[in-house]
């Protein structure tokens, strides 16, 4: 599968988390999932990089974690959660280039703040697993 094998070779990664709209003030902070997603990246053993060193890296990459969410009711929320990697890529046709997604994955939900960061954590361990599975050295 392509969407895959577009994670061949990345040998570090930044992570971007999109502002959260004003619906999770005080309830998800953007410092938060972002620690939290690091630490489990971190965790299987992906380097982290800042973002000047992204940019110097093959492909320019970074993981892009975007959260969108609608009160339902007091501590409940309907959510869209994507995870992306953005990568440069170049058009074979033409001889533009910019970042595009070659990895996502995405899930809509229901529910308090264990249910958001459950949901998150389900993400990033796909994102994991087919990182692994196509750089078993690391």
């Amino acid at each position: 599968m392509l969407r895959k094998k577009s994670l061949i070779g990345i040998h570090g990664i930044y992570v971007v988390v999109e502002d959260l709209g004003p619906e999770l003030k005080g309830v998800v902070t953007r410092v938060a999932l972002r620690k939290r997603v690091e630490l489990q990246l971190l965790t299987a053993g992906i380097r982290l990089v800042k973002k000047l060193e992204a940019a110097k890296l093959p492909g320019e990459p970074y993981l892009y974690v975007n959260l969108a969410a609608l009160p339902l009711g007091p501590k409940r929320y309907a959510c869209r959660i994507d995870l992306e990697v953005h990568q440069l890529v170049a058009l074979v046709h033409h001889s533009a280039s910019g970042h595009a997604s070659t990895w996502e994955q995405g899930v809509v939900t229901t529910g308090g703040v264990k249910t958001i960061y459950d949901n998150v954590d389900q993400l990033v361990f796909d994102f994991i697993c087919d990182y692994l599975a196509m750089n078993p050295e690391g």
